[in-house]
């Protein structure tokens, strides 16, 4: 897989501008955080990535052959109510579909893989509850299961800790480095969560109103210039005491 390479992307709805010029570009195998205030285009950022929405003008490489091989975790986890974990899971390979309409071979399959990603995240004896059945910490384990059981190389994490508490969220951090380490993916990750974020990413983008302010590697933020963007991660993390301790 190659390098994600993102030029020049520009999205706007009606009058509002949500990017604006976005360029950079990642190493494959890495995870990047993506940080910036409320409306700062994150989101949408992620969504034209995923092929959700339509650019306005750029282009961009995710440095790979298949639309497949890319998922997204929506921030708000998007689970179906109607549906157990087993069936939420499975959905991006079925694609809504009953495994009993598919072959035996195939049922198999996806079945296995169901399974395996519940089990890697911790979920196998709760395969057939309902979401409305778990906590916040578990709904998420069950997103995260379905951004990866079609087993993508590039996967993008809308705020995955959000509405969680640390405890919980110290656990989903973990989870998500564990799985990225062991299928090698590529990551980005939006986060308002920056105690949890930065110790997990090695590259950093910051966005205010739809531009990136700051594309480096993750130990440059101590030379920030940009003051609003010090100033918003001041007021989230301490810069210096947290790096220090990471580099320990």
């Amino acid at each position: 897989m190659g390098k994600i390479q993102v030029n020049n992307i520009s999205k706007a709805f009606k009058d509002v501008i949500a990017l604006d010029d976005v360029s950079f570009t990642l190493e494959s195998g890495t995870i990047t955080g993506l940080i910036g205030p409320s409306a700062a285009g994150k989101s949408v950022l992620l969504k034209v990535l995923a092929g959700i929405y339509p650019q306005d003008s750029g282009t961009f490489d995710l440095g790979i052959e298949n639309k497949k091989d890319v998922s997204l975790m929506f921030q708000e986890g998007a689970l179906f109510d109607s549906m157990n974990v087993f069936d939420n899971v499975l959905f991006p390979l079925t694609r809504g579909g009953s495994l009993s309409l598919l072959s035996d071979e195939k049922r198999e399959i996806y079945t296995k893989k169901a399974f395996e990603i519940l089990y890697r995240v911790g979920l196998k004896a709760s395969y057939l509850k309902m979401p409305g059945e778990l906590s916040g910490g578990m709904q998420k384990r069950v997103s995260l299961a379905r951004a990866l059981v079609s087993t993508p190389s590039v996967v993008l994490l809308d705020d995955p800790t959000s509405g969680l508490d640390p405890v919980c969220s110290a656990i989903i951090m973990e989870l998500i480095q564990e799985l990225q380490k062991e299928y090698n993916l590529t990551m980005i990750i939006v986060s308002h969560d920056l105690r949890r974020l930065f110790p997990a990413v090695s590259h950093l983008i910051a966005m205010f109103d739809g531009k990136v302010v700051y594309d480096d590697k993750i130990e440059n933020i101590k030379n920030i210039t940009n003051e609003e963007l010090r100033y918003f991660i001041s007021c989230r993390y301490n810069i210096e005491d947290n790096l220090e301790n990471n580099n320990a």
